[in-house]
């Protein structure tokens, strides 16, 4: 059985340098897979009630399409798809680079419904976060703590009895989420490259996290106060730009976490290289 290694707190920050690097070497393609998937997300979020619960049930396929880029531009396993250069007969036309561009990057991010060895695992996975997500939800309605909870708290807007029981609530919710993420965060990366069953993956996981956790609070934290900082701007602004701030922010964001989180996954699950003395 894998089990997860030990890494110092600073690795964290590491991990989303690394992912940065990871971005770097194929910009164009991480792009528009975020794009892609940004899209799709958007148009999901207009159909009432279900669309949320299809997008989180699909989630952890499409990271199963997307974490081979990662592991290909580390220079592990087979190529993945490629971008052909600009200079080809066959992206020369720019209405023609972008199309297949778009093409390649939906390709790459749905091929994960084609792998039939991790599919069945994934769903798995994919049901299970999204009872998780549920019960959560859930209880946040009954703890009456929404989405706009934290900005109406900064801005003073409710008063002390009101805030301090919506904090408790908040705080509730966010350790539940928290806990939740460290359970399924490296269910997919230990699927796809260690051929884990879905349980054990959860159990590895969940204690890889924990084993680790400065690493993976600093990691998670950068992103997780990159994304409330987007949703108070969403909350603040209005149509379309709030529309427009979530997807130019998620067009970067979302490439350097994948790719980030790649580089824990290979952190915390891989040998480390054997020291020889001479």
């Amino acid at each position: 059985m894998v089990r997860a290694n030990l890494v110092p707190a600073k690795n964290g920050w590491g991990w989303i340098k690394q992912g940065m690097l990871l971005f770097g070497k194929e910009p164009m393609l991480w792009l528009a897979m975020a794009f892609v998937y940004l899209s799709m997300a958007i148009l999901l979020s207009l159909i009432p009630f279900i669309g949320w619960l299809i997008l989180v049930l699909i989630t952890p396929l499409c990271m199963l399409g997307a974490l081979p880029l990662a592991q290909a531009r580390d220079g592990l396993g087979l190529p993945a798809d490629t971008v052909p250069p600009l200079d080809t007969p066959a992206s020369r036309s720019w209405l023609h680079y972008p199309r297949d561009l778009l093409t390649r990057a939906a390709r790459r991010l749905f091929s994960g419904f084609r792998q039939e060895d991790s599919l069945l695992p994934i769903m798995v996975i994919s049901t299970l976060l999204l009872g998780g997500v549920v019960v959560i939800k859930i209880l946040a309605q009954l703890l009456k703590v929404g989405g706009a909870t934290l900005p109406a708290i900064l801005a003073g807007s409710v008063g002390p009895s009101v805030w301090i029981t919506a904090l408790i609530g908040l705080v509730v919710v966010l350790s539940l989420e928290a806990l939740l993420l460290m359970a399924f965060l490296y269910t997919v990366p230990l699927i796809l490259f260690r051929r884990e069953h879905p349980l054990p993956s959860i159990e590895l996981s969940f204690g890889g996290t924990l084993n680790s956790l400065g690493a993976f609070a600093i990691f998670i934290g950068v992103f997780a106060v990159a994304g409330e900082t987007v949703r108070v701007l969403f909350l603040r602004l209005g149509f379309p730009y709030d529309y427009l701030a979530v997807f130019f922010a998620g067009l970067l964001l979302l490439p350097v976490f994948i790719a980030g989180l790649y580089a824990s996954y290979r952190d915390l699950f891989t040998r480390p290289p054997e020291i020889t003395h001479d």
